[in-house]
């Protein structure tokens, strides 16, 4: 489900800098505010691309055990960690246990229970507390995956009610649905990555509320959004993102009520 970024450890929590030296007044120190709460940053768009790179580790230890639970019965695996399986779903314990994959620690519990969309797999996921290295998980997303033989793609369908809180206690809180689709193309190693939805963001005291309007995409072997145009509300401030004609690079454009245009990198 993590497309567009490829490492959790590059998330970059949001942050406003603020460069106020003691000589300020208040009358500066208010105008500088009003001016970040007036702009959407580089930092603040990563931000909102990448919410999914955190929980994205916890994803696919769920993913793996969903393809597994067919065994509907207990499970210990002595590296790593204790699943309990029934007809409704299964529940699964981490006591302190190194992913092998992201090299990640895990600890906690999550809850998952199954679907039922006729083809489709189904599951939804609690997380309690659950911990990936020293970030908290909690809340609940719930997936759906369908296949098209006709245009030889997979969707994931997500559904996100959950916060993370941060090594630092500070806390990212995400809302909404998404919807990913790897598309295949005729020859091997040809296709596209593909991103719509809506949701919103909560951190730092901000919220982003995102709305894509023109489906985003990159190809097979690019690392971000080539294509595509979505909607970002800050606080009340709407703004238009564009990322591109489709060209395989890190750069998107923020586009200000008054024409005014920022171009950012996404890339760290």
């Amino acid at each position: 489900m993590n497309i567009f970024v490829s490492n959790a450890k590059r998330f970059a929590l949001l942050t406003v800098t603020s460069l106020v030296v003691f000589s300020c007044s208040k009358d500066e120190q208010d105008a500088l505010e009003q001016e970040q709460e007036q702009k959407v940053t580089q930092t603040e768009l990563k931000t909102i691309l990448e919410t999914d790179d955190i929980s994205s580790v916890a994803d696919t230890v769920v993913a793996d055990l969903f393809n597994d639970s067919s065994s509907n019965k207990s499970a210990k695996n002595d590296e790593c960690y204790e699943a309990t399986y029934s007809d409704t779903g299964f529940t699964v314990t981490f006591p302190n246990c190194t992913d092998e994959e992201s090299g990640e620690t895990l600890n906690g519990t999550l809850s998952v229970i199954y679907g039922a969309e006729s083809d489709n797999y189904a599951f939804a996921v609690t997380f309690d507390g659950f911990m990936v290295g020293d970030i908290s998980i909690n809340g609940t997303r719930s997936f759906s995956i369908s296949g098209s033989e006709q245009q030889d793609s997979v969707i994931f369908n997500i559904a996100s009610d959950m916060s993370i809180t941060m090594a630092d206690d500070s806390v990212v809180s995400e809302e909404g649905s998404k919807t990913f689709a790897i598309v295949f193309g005729e020859q091997f190693g040809e296709g596209t990555f593909t991103l719509d939805g809506e949701w919103t963001i909560k951190a730092e005291g901000n919220t982003y509320s995102v709305d894509v309007t023109e489906l985003l995409s990159t190809d097979f072997g690019c690392d971000y959004i080539g294509k595509g145009l979505m909607l970002l509300n800050k606080n009340g401030l709407e703004v238009s993102v564009d990322f591109g004609d489709g060209s395989c690079d890190d750069m998107a454009s923020v586009i200000y009520p008054d024409g005014t245009k920022e171009s950012y990198t996404l890339d760290k």
